[in-house]
Order: C-alpha cells, then structure tokens, then sequence
C-alpha cells in the first residue's frame, strides 16, 4: 500500500495541490475535492493519502506514517474520523439513503482529533435525488470537515457536484514511466509476467497492478489477449474456445470487452509505434483497419449489454462479427 505522496506516481500538479491543502497550518485546505481520470489511475488510492494527511498528527510533512493517526489511517480497522461511502454490491447506483446517512455523519464532531473527513467513492453513480441530498452540506461543510470524492468518468456526474468540490484530474504515466515504477515495485517478479501486466497496463498502473496481484483480472486479460490472437492468426476455433469462458458469466464478458478494446488500440499504435510492447509478430497481423473494426464491434456489444439482450446471443453475435474481421481484406 501507498502510504506517503511521495510514493505515488506521477501527477506532480495534482500531488502539489494536495499537499498543500494537507499542510498544518491549513491556509489551503479547502471543503470538498473531486479526483476524477481513467479506472487505475490510483483516485482511491490518492483519496487514502490524503485523507491520512488530514487527519495525521505530525508537525511537518504529513502523511508522516508515524503518528497514532497514520498508524489507524493505514491500518486494517481504519481511522474513525476518516468515513468511506461507496455503492453496495450489487447495486449500480448510489441509493439516496446511504447519502442521507453521510450528510447525518457530516455533523458528528470528530472523535480522535480536529478533523474529519468523508470520502464518496464513484460518485459518478449518484442519482439527482442522491446528488441533491448531498449539495448543501457540500457546500458548506462544518469547519472541521473536508470531503473527497472519486470518479472515473466527470460526464457522468451530476453537474451540480463537480461546481462545489475542488476538480483534480489524474492522468496515466507514460509506459516508460509506469514500466520504471512496477520494477521498482515488484522487483521479484516474473519477468515474463511483468512484461504481461506491462501490456495490460499501457501506463494505467491500477491495470498492471490488478493483473500481478489479481487472479481474475490476469484471467480476464489473459483471454483477451487469446482472442486477439486468434482472431489476427485466423484460428476460429481458439476464438470460439476463448468465447465459450464467459457463458453464463456476464460481468466476465463486460470485462473482457474494454481489454479487447484496449488491445486493438495497442494494435494500431503498434503499426506507427514499432517500441510499443505490442508483440510486433501480432501486430503485423492486425492493421489499423481492423483494429477499428473491432473497436466499433466492442461499442456496439457494450450498448446491447445496457439493454439487457441475452448473453447467448451476444456471445454468438460477436464471435460471428470477429469472423467477419478476421476474414477482412485490407
């Protein structure tokens, strides 16, 4: 775990921002701050480093990682004045009651020390009502209490929101860069696993992560990348093979749609990028062309899955458009 802003990677503008507003003296501190980028980019990761540094007892650099406060920040039980909100599993939307039950926590002083801090992960899944509920604290916060959000996509939240939080934008690395950080991170590692969750990654250190530490989401990868291969080798069978996995799995299948996409963006890339991790023997076999078409096959599957069309269908349906692709003349 990332304990120190020093230890995360890249986005030195929206690292100084946050450290300032952490500073003792807290002339920058200011009531609500809003991380939003890509899925990976580290958002939670960011939200727990500061909302660590809010609550840290140390004179100086905070996070300090010393302190009773660091030490319950970053422990298995938590900080008690550090309260995380996130949608219930199972549900794609934030129910209005929960946001209710954080506006209710926002006027309980803190319990540990002189501030608190109240953490929406996703808030990109509020709802008007939910989003509604929670403007007026948000805007005017008790004095003691900063609020963060997270969000990985800032269209999709509620206009109202993002007016009243402090907007920080998280990018991905550079793949040098991110390549840099994982040999420093995972010095053990495979090598050939390591250049697999480069690959995965493309710069989204979240992604690369997940693939060395997560058994599924390496699967998931793993499949994606199988399916591309059989679909620029032209092996229908394997592509059929891949397909068959995800029957009855449809969160499997909604992962496995931006991987593919993801590839076939790597593919293109590859072609006027020759440094690219990119296997150089696939990405011959994968033109631009082609990897266009699989881009608006992805989109189009992806819309059907929202309106709920059988998973059967959509299995049988993309592997006969991946023929299609992969019998294409350029």
């Amino acid at each position: 775990m990332i304990r120190s802003f020093d230890g995360f990677a890249g986005n030195s503008r929206v690292i100084s921002v946050l450290r300032r507003a952490a500073a003792p003296d807290g002339r920058f501190l200011r009531p609500a701050y809003l991380l939003y980028g890509t899925a990976g980019t580290g958002k939670k990761t960011l939200a727990a480093i500061l909302a660590a540094a809010l609550v840290c007892e140390g004179k100086e650099e905070r996070p300090c990682g010393e302190c009773p406060a660091c030490k319950k920040s970053f422990g298995q039980l938590g900080h008690p004045d550090v309260l995380r909100f996130r949608t219930p599993e199972g549900k794609n939307q934030f129910p209005v009651e929960l946001v209710r039950r954080a506006r209710e926590e926002a006027y309980v002083r803190p319990t540990d020390g002189e501030r608190k801090v109240i953490i929406f992960e996703n808030a990109e899944q509020m709802n008007g009502a939910s989003a509604n509920a929670l403007l007026k604290v948000l805007e005017e916060p008790p004095a003691y209490l900063t609020f963060i959000l997270t969000c990985d996509n800032l269209s999709s939240l509620p206009e109202t929101i993002p007016s009243r939080c402090v907007p920080l934008e998280l990018h991905e690395l550079t793949p040098r860069r991110a390549e840099q950080w994982l040999l420093r991170a995972y010095p053990d590692a495979d090598p050939e696993k390591l250049d697999k969750a480069m690959l995965c990654g493309g710069g989204n250190l979240g992604r690369s992560i997940r693939y060395l530490e997560d058994e599924r989401s390496a699967g998931i990868f793993e499949s994606a990348l199988q399916l591309t291969r059989a679909m620029a080798e032209g092996r229908e069978f394997d592509l059929l093979t891949v397909l068959a996995r995800f029957e009855g799995d449809r969160n499997g299948f909604l992962e496995l749609l931006p991987a593919v996409d993801r590839l076939a963006g790597q593919a293109a890339r590859a072609a006027f990028l020759p440094a690219d991790r990119f296997p150089a023997a696939l990405a011959a076999r994968i033109s631009p062309r082609r990897a266009e078409a699989l881009h608006r096959l992805v989109l189009t599957i992806q819309e059907r899955m929202r309106v709920n069309v059988s998973l059967s269908l959509l299995l049988a349906f993309f592997a006969g458009q991946m023929k299609s692709i992969m019998e294409q003349v350029d």
